[in-house]
């Protein structure tokens, strides 16, 4: 009898072959729940599943988006520093500080003020339309979209795995914008009443 047949529960196995629950085996096959499987498979049936596959994304859209945030924001400080300048304690005590609200500057301001705001919710469902067709999640885009501008940018690059310097910068210096207009808003408030007293 050859060296490498052995007898095993009365059954007779030839060099690496293995009896397992009653089925016999050859080299690396394997059984796995009743199913044999081949060769060194990594999954097995029951836990594999298809990965989803994404298409090329445009950036049209968020460059526009680029321009129009900023944008919003310095009109919005234009406007309010117009407004804060005509109010004095006489103009506000005669009304005629809402002049300045019926001047051609302001109104300007406001009409381009009121179509970027209506652009920026143009493009920014387009562009989370155009993801969403790549099949990427956007509830993430969504929520940034609606609560927290800034980051809108940041998440997009996440998401769709670019590269992430210019995004992380831009959103730095957008929400320095912010802070700025804020500041300013209410370094006119504070000036305003101090005026007033």
């Amino acid at each position: 009898m050859d060296e490498n047949q052995n007898m095993n529960n009365g059954q007779q196995t030839y060099g690496n072959q293995q009896y397992n629950n009653g089925q016999q085996t050859y080299g690396d096959q394997q059984y796995n729940n009743g199913q044999q499987m081949y060769g060194n498979p990594q999954y097995n049936q029951n836990t594999w599943a298809p990965q989803e596959q994404h298409g090329p994304v445009s950036d049209i859209f968020c460059y526009l988006l680029l321009i129009i945030m900023p944008l919003r924001e310095i009109i919005s400080m234009v406007s309010a520093s117009s407004i804060f300048q005509s109010m004095t304690y006489e103009s506000i005590m005669d009304g005629s500080y809402m002049n300045v609200m019926y001047s051609g500057n302001y109104v300007i301001f406001s009409l381009l003020s009121y179509a970027l705001l209506a652009a920026f919710i143009i493009f920014v469902v387009i562009d989370i339309v155009k993801i969403n067709k790549q099949n990427y999640k956007i509830l993430g885009l969504i929520l940034f979209a609606i609560f927290l501008k800034p980051g809108y940018y940041v998440w997009r690059a996440h998401l769709l795995k670019r590269k992430m310097a210019f995004p992380i910068v831009y959103t730095v210096l957008y929400s320095l914008l912010i802070i700025a207009e804020i500041g300013f808003s209410m370094m006119q408030a504070f000036g305003l009443v101090m005026n007033m007293m």
